[in-house]
């Protein structure tokens, strides 16, 4: 049964939203930076309220993690470290992802004053001008801003933030892995190189031209890209500074796809700039399952949305918001496989002490 629910707008109550311990915050759909694979182009270019911000952490008593970061860059939001300030001081780890084009030497001071536990910077090219040519920044400024963060945490004594890359993968990027790999190790970057291949989920194809829709790579070229790069993807995939994990590094901690549910539906939220709350941070404009305002937070419509939707994929259905997720998309191939197994679990027990016929 798919998940009928409608926008639910309540004026808020005392009952606050219990037992969601992560949360990642998009504080605006701004950018600087002119990415072709971007949904937030085509969103409404605007912050999220300061004051809903606020709310929001009112609401959610239970976070221990917030990752500031949703389809713009987030060192835009004026008031982002005042937002790290006010999770600081409640005892909520913040981390967050950029385009790293921000890294001014205030900034690097403010970062390390606020102990952000872990940044991942996007890169797609170690080549300045590939990088210019899909980012539409220029990589000598970020490398310029890595150089001057690492120095001054090592000067500082500090252990946080713990400092990483986050490569979108596409066609055209198929052998840059291995020269951003150089240079993440140049930098003395300690907090992994993640690598995720462009996304094929309907709100981002959706904005795609026809010369990005021609860097989506299939099943083949992606299993190639990991043979060919196997050993450096599990050196770096954490990096050495694994103890201080970021975000993604808990919301999927410990999951395993023959787990049959996806961990967005079992510990996470995302809360987009306009003050909706949704299952996962992928589903962008599907209505029906962006049910919350922040400002009239519903704890009992969230969790009967996120048990409908896991209710689902464990019954081996994918979620209509879930088309061409990679995560549901691997929950359900493992449930293939573990069904193509069944006629034989009766089976076992005998055959193991020598009787099976």
């Amino acid at each position: 049964m798919q998940w009928k629910g409608q926008i639910i707008r309540k004026t808020f109550q005392s009952s606050a939203v219990k037992g969601v311990e992560l949360a990642q915050i998009e504080p605006t759909t701004r950018c600087n930076y002119t990415c072709g694979y971007c949904c937030g182009r085509q969103m409404p270019q605007q912050d999220m309220p300061f004051e809903a911000f606020t709310g929001l952490i009112e609401a959610f008593p239970d976070l221990r993690h917030i990752e500031l970061q949703g389809e713009g860059e987030p060192l835009l939001h004026k008031r982002f470290f005042d937002m790290a300030a006010i999770a600081r001081d409640r005892g909520i780890d913040v981390s967050f992802i950029t385009n790293g084009s921000y890294f001014s030497a205030r900034h690097v001071e403010r970062i390390l004053d606020l102990g952000i536990r872990k940044i991942a910077v996007s890169i797609d090219s170690a080549d300045p001008a590939m990088f210019k040519e899909i980012r539409g920044g220029k990589l000598e400024k970020v490398v310029r801003g890595l150089r001057l963060l690492m120095a001054r945490r090592r000067e500082r004594g500090l252990d946080r933030p713990a400092v990483g890359f986050s490569m979108t993968l596409m066609r055209k990027t198929l052998d840059a892995f291995p020269a951003i790999a150089a240079l993440y190790r140049d930098l003395r970057l300690d907090g992994g190189l993640g690598v995720q291949p462009l996304q094929r989920m309907d709100a981002y194809v959706s904005v795609y031209d026809a010369e990005m829709s021609r860097q989506l790579l299939d099943a083949e070229e992606i299993a190639r890209f990991e043979a060919d790069n196997r050993a450096l993807l599990e050196t770096l995939a954490a990096g050495p500074r694994r103890e201080i994990g970021g975000f993604y590094d808990q919301l999927f901690g410990g999951w395993n796809a023959r787990s049959g549910t996806c961990p967005w539906l079992e510990r996470g939220v995302y809360l987009s700039f306009d003050g909706f709350a949704t299952p996962c941070c992928n589903i962008k404009d599907t209505r029906p399952y962006s049910i919350l305002r922040i400002a009239a937070a519903d704890g009992q419509a969230l969790d009967e949305l996120r048990t409908a939707l896991a209710g689902e994929l464990r019954r081996g259905v994918l979620p209509a918001p879930c088309r061409n997720c990679k995560i549901a998309d691997r929950v359900l191939d493992s449930q293939r496989k573990i069904d193509r197994l069944k006629p034989w679990k009766w089976r076992l027990p005998a055959i193991a002490q020598g009787t099976g016929r």
